[in-house]
């Protein structure tokens, strides 16, 4: 048997004696939440000798005392869980204290009774055995803790409107993440119900699937669909509302008057009598088994029956009888920014006037790229007057997902159906097909993909698709125009991206024109000096080793520093990147012992749920998240104030990708903190030049270091390095060459171990035509640079035609 609580290191340990430690839990119920632990590894309390049980309490007292001193908490739970049955999950025992303060719970009266749901607190009773609704009681807050410990939901609703999928969109998914069933009943009855909303409903039957995959267990979500005039007898209304959960101890439903709307969920003045199951089981019973007659009897939801639908509830226009609710209406797309309108404009000259049938744009996170191409397929439809087909390609299932939101979202009038060929879900049919590469490259895919089978093809996150996978569908795909989209279309390996697009570059806005526009806002960064030798770190194929670097990094010290940086730069939101899953359980736990809000999510068992710890982040009930390798792309977090670098990013293009995680803008943000750490390796050369190359003409390096001219960034932005760094990284600076774009390409060599290209040289405002007259061309001069391999040379020196009238 092995214990977690023994894998911690020593430096996560708040207080120690001879036969016990202290640490602080990983997932904190209360800042301070601390667990006192036995040196030896015994199931429960019962089990130990009296010896450890003086050892523990003797911890107790310690711990509190530090408490009491760093958090002043007005209460404690002292509390221990003995056998499954009492709800201990880990088999070690452990003893918690637990702060508590005023107001942390509306009613803390129960305490430890707590721990039999529904009888803790003898003097208020139970859960609101009512919601009325109103700003005061809106429904939803209600079922927001029921969907957070359901494995089982129910929904049965006569009516489903888009603004009610709005707000149930992250409890649902959040529920379907921890493996729930999550089945919903709605109905036809007068065509209240949108089909807009029905065609969201199988988006999400879609979504979940194609997030559902081999080594990801995801619950299971259905929905199925009433038809009244189908009803037998003389029945010919549909109206019931019921909402039924059931977990691990507790079941609870709630019957009233509440549908699917914003309103209905939110300031409506609804009422929904709730009924628990330990409390009324014959009444719970009840409702339980009418929700499974009427499932029986409805028929599953399929696009087809959404469309016909739609035709049906266009031709008949009937008034609701008095005492129903209003349809809600249906939010229009918001309309293109001015960097959108522009890059719309490209793409269309470059099909229009240029006759292209490739294209890449440039968007730098935050200026909204995937709608940018919804609205393009959108043009596209316009031109030719018919709906194209589409194929939305990415290298992740959360992109899609988010991609599918998008595009309903503006596609909802042509009632587009929606095809999945990623995770558990093999469909290549539908208007618009989301795919993703690991899925459409198999072989038994990639034989079903015809060629000229799509109008229009959109590869998200194209910087990825120099891969094989990318290659041996794009070589196949051949659509009518194949659109690429990029934050950071150079790869950090140097492959050829625009190539694939014909070299053929339509719009690019990068990090500094959004902050430009005040589409982004400005970044202040601040380079600390990294106290580790990265020497001793071993870096093969531009990477540290995993397992080195985490030795290397993962220290007190280091994180004693963060902190001081995190208390002189503060934030409401914050992400902090880390280089491993120790690693970020480690800084979870740093943080949280200082009494920051905090989870660690990643790829492991032991992560906090996704979905709602990036809930309770935008909601403000946490103030940071630790990540590994999860939000360098293709999160929306506008409310992201600060990002904390724990890790060094090999990638420049990786970091931007983080940096770009807290560039949105959002009400009452001013700007984003940045906290980085500089190093002595020349991958942090290369992040500190990326910065100073995003304004409007490009920053030499070597004179800002040296405090010779200052960088010329975006409006607003500062890049402030601790002197100790700026040394560091002048020290690291090869020695200087005859021109600036030989020292550019010298610098940037030395630091990633690679040639730079001469278009990307280009890219960062050098002009590599200054080379002439002392070389022939490019290549000329990477040859008199000794970075030509022998083929290459021979190529270049081959007779009088050889190719040395290609110039840069």
């Amino acid at each position: 048997m092995t214990s977690p609580f023994l894998e911690a290191p020593e430096s996560a340990w708040v207080a120690s004696n001879a036969l016990a430690f202290a640490l602080r839990d990983r997932f904190p119920v209360s800042p301070g939440h601390t667990l006192v632990v036995p040196r030896r590894l015994v199931p429960t309390w019962f089990d130990a000798t009296s010896e450890e049980r003086a050892a523990i309490f003797e911890l107790v007292d310690t711990v509190k005392r530090h408490l009491d001193a760093e958090l002043h908490p007005d209460g404690y739970n002292i509390g221990i869980n003995a056998g499954e049955a009492a709800g201990q999950t880990v088999m070690h025992l452990h003893v918690h204290v637990i702060p508590r303060f005023r107001g942390d719970v509306d009613d803390p009266r129960g305490g430890v009774r707590h721990v039999i749901p529904g009888r803790g607190n003898y003097l208020a009773g139970r859960a609101p055995p009512l919601a009325t609704g109103g700003a005061d009681d809106p429904f939803v807050r209600h079922l927001a803790p029921a969907f957070a410990r359901a494995t089982d939901v129910a929904i049965l609703s006569a009516f489903v409107q888009e603004s009610g999928l709005d707000v149930l969109e992250s409890h649902v998914f959040a529920a379907l993440g921890r493996g729930a069933r999550v089945r919903l009943v709605t109905g036809d009855y007068l065509h209240v119900t949108q089909a807009t909303a029905l065609a969201e409903l199988l988006d999400w039957a879609g979504g979940n699937a194609a997030l559902t995959g081999a080594e990801c267990t995801r619950g299971s979500f259905e929905a199925r669909v009433v038809e009244v005039d189908a009803l037998t007898g003389k029945i010919r209304s549909f109206h019931p509302k019921s909402w039924r959960f059931e977990g691990a101890g507790f079941g609870a439903a709630f019957v009233g008057s509440s549908n699917i709307s914003r309103a209905a969920l939110g300031p409506g003045i609804e009422w929904n009598l709730r009924v628990d199951r330990h409390r009324d089981p014959d009444a719970y019973r009840a409702v339980a088994c009418a929700f499974e007659r009427w499932w029986s009897r409805a028929r599953p939801l399929t696009a087809d029956w959404v469309e016909s639908y739609a035709r049906r509830a266009r031709q008949v226009a009937v008034g609701l009888p008095p005492g129903e609710e209003d349809a809600e209406p249906i939010d229009p797309p918001p309309p293109p920014h001015r960097i959108q309108r522009e890059a719309l404009a490209a793409l269309q000259r470059s099909r229009a006037e240029e006759g292209r049938r490739r294209a890449l744009v440039v968007l730098a996170t935050g200026l909204g790229i995937t709608y940018l191409a919804a609205l393009d397929v959108e043009a596209w439809a316009e031109h030719h007057g018919r709906r194209p087909r589409v194929l939305v390609l990415a290298h992740r299932e959360e992109l899609l997902v988010q991609a599918a939101r998008t595009f309903r979202r503006l596609l909802r009038d042509l009632t587009a159906r929606f095809g999945w060929c990623a995770g558990s879900a093999n469909e290549l049919d539908g208007d618009v097909v989301f795919a993703s590469v690991q899925k459409l490259s198999r072989p038994e895919h990639l034989a079903r993909l015809a060629p000229g089978s799509f109008d229009y093809a959109i590869v998200d996150e194209v910087h990825h698709g120099t891969a094989p996978s990318y290659r041996s569908i794009l070589d196949r795909l051949d659509p009518g125009f194949l659109l690429g989209l990029t934050a950071t279309p150079e790869r950090a390996d140097g492959a050829d991206v625009a190539g694939l697009f014909d070299d053929h570059v339509a719009y690019r806005a990068d990090i500094g024109a959004g902050i430009e526009r005040s589409l982004l806002v400005p970044f202040a960064y601040f380079g600390l000096r990294d106290e580790t030798d990265y020497r001793a770190v071993t870096f093969h194929n531009r990477r540290f080793d995993p397992g080195a670097l985490e030795k290397a990094i993962d220290t007190d010290r280091r994180l004693e520093q963060m902190w001081r940086a995190w208390q002189e730069h503060p934030g409401e939101r914050t992400l902090v990147f880390c280089c491993s899953i120790r690693h970020a359980h480690h800084a979870c736990d740093f943080l949280a012992a200082r009494g920051v809000r905090i989870a660690a999510v990643h790829s492991g068992p032991e992560s906090a749920p996704r979905e709602e710890a990036l809930a309770d982040l935008v909601a403000g009930k946490l103030d940071a998240l630790c990540a590994v390798d999860l939000f360098n792309e293709g999160i929306d977090l506008p409310n992201v104030d600060r990002v904390v670098m724990l890790r060094p990013t090999e990638s420049p293009v990786v970091f931007l990708q983080q940096l770009g995680r807290g560039l949105r803008v959002a009400d009452g943000k001013a700007r984003l903190t940045v906290l980085d750490f500089v190093g002595n390796h020349r991958v942090f050369i290369d992040r500190v030049r990326t910065l100073v190359s995003l304004g409007s003409e490009p920053s030499d390096l070597r004179d800002f270091l040296g405090g010779i001219r200052a960088a010329r960034l975006p409006p607003g932005c500062t890049v402030d390095l601790d002197l100790e760094a700026k040394d560091l990284l002048l020290s690291l600076l090869p020695a200087r060459g005859k021109s600036e774009v030989e020292r550019a390409y010298r610098d940037l060599r030395d630091a990633r171990g690679e040639r730079p290209t001469a278009g990307e040289l280009f890219r960062m405002g050098y002009r590599p035509a200054t080379l002439r007259p002392a070389h022939q061309g490019w290549f000329d001069f990477v040859a008199s640079e000794g970075d030509l391999s022998p083929p290459e040379l021979q190529v270049l020196r081959f007779p009088a035609d050889r190719e040395n009238d290609v110039r840069a």
